[in-house]
């Protein structure tokens, strides 16, 4: 099977990896400005660079458009009359309706199916490409006509589970609405909070200089690009409006009062309980471990070879705590309870304390 890639920034650069990883069978084509294809096939990310578009296109049987949301309109576009209803084309792009709304308006040719992986890195460009970048994340897939969906198990259904992306079926609407309050909100706010603070700091006010963790999560995605997001907010901006105008009324209220706040944290507190328990759809959420290790040289590698040893794949791994010179608590991500299991015995058995978290 030939896949197309046209975008070969990080995410497009990423997805390419992960592909060439898990599927090696898998001929992976490459379309970018010029330059940076020929650059992807010297680093062995691609195979072979397009270079007559959209014309070279036809012979790919699944095209990704990982480019921004101006750009993947313009290829939808160009595409159109090129590729015909075998060959699927998808996105990478973070608003759906406007792009769904685009293909229905101008007939596409080929079978357009909307995705959106929630994930990302704060480094740009080709440099930056991690074949991790998919595996664990949240792939969230348009929802379609039935009578497609053979078609969509039979050629980009495989290729999401093959990189190990968590896949969620969705409503292009109710996803721009979902996530002008998850992730457009966020963004706007980092944005904020980080010019809000720079305005006060300075010698007197050394703002920055006390900033610890909570400041620097908050903000953490400030540092993204406008050439990015712009094409963002003009996509979804009633959605985000709505939503901001939501959030102002919001901090009004907690304004009036803040010495009676204690409803709020508590109903905040119950609501982030919800975040990491439920899913739906496809969506399985992982079944996480947490081992006790102690400080000495080798114990990742112990904990991974003899989970490697007995086939059960750690699907994600952070450490939580560490004290020097007497260990940490690390976090291993599983796919099935079952599996974590397995885990839980199989490091029991050569000397570490594991449990589920439930």
């Amino acid at each position: 099977m030939e896949i197309l890639i046209a975008g070969l920034g990080v995410m497009g650069a990423s997805l390419a990896l992960a592909i060439r990883n898990t599927m090696p069978s898998v001929v992976i084509t490459g379309y970018d400005l010029p330059g940076i294809p020929e650059r992807a096939l010297v680093a062995g990310v691609i195979d072979r660079v397009i270079s007559d578009w959209p014309g070279q296109a036809a012979t790919a049987r699944l095209i990704f458009l990982a480019t921004p949301i101006r750009t993947i309109r313009r290829h939808l576009t160009e595409l159109n009359g090129v590729v015909g209803p075998d060959t699927i084309v998808t996105d990478v792009g973070s608003t759906k309706a406007d792009l769904a709304a685009l293909a229905r308006e101008i007939k596409f040719s080929g079978t357009y199916i909307g995705g959106h992986p929630m994930t990302g890195a704060e480094k740009k460009g080709l440099a930056a490409a991690d074949p991790l970048l998919y595996e664990n994340a949240v792939y969230i897939v348009n929802e379609f006509p039935p009578e497609l969906e053979t078609r969509f198990k039979l050629t980009l259904l495989p290729v999401l589970q093959a990189i190990k992306a968590r896949i969620y079926r969705i409503d292009p609407e109710v996803h721009d609405k979902i996530l002008s309050a998850i992730s457009h909100l966020p963004q706007i706010l980092a944005i904020a909070l980080i010019n809000l603070t720079g305005s006060r700091n300075s010698e007197q006010m050394p703002c920055f200089e006390l900033a610890a963790g909570g400041f620097r999560d908050l903000t953490r995605i400030a540092g993204s690009s406008i050439e990015v997001w712009q094409d963002i907010f003009d996509s979804n901006k009633v959605n985000i409006t709505e939503t901001l105008d939501q959030f102002i009324a919001i901090l009004e209220q907690y304004k009036s009062r803040l010495q009676a706040m204690q409803p709020d944290f508590d109903q905040a507190n119950r609501y982030r309980e919800y975040i990491p328990k439920y899913g739906k759809g496809f969506l399985s959420p992982l079944t996480d471990v947490l081992v006790y290790v102690s400080d000495q040289t080798g114990v990742i590698s112990r904990v991974s070879t003899a989970l490697f040893e007995k086939n059960i794949d750690i699907r994600d791994m952070e450490l939580l705590k560490v004290r020097e010179k007497e260990g940490g608590v690390f976090r291993l991500s599983f796919a099935s309870r079952s599996e974590a299991g397995t885990a839980v015995e199989v490091l029991g058995e050569i000397g570490f304390k594991a449990f589920i978290r439930e």
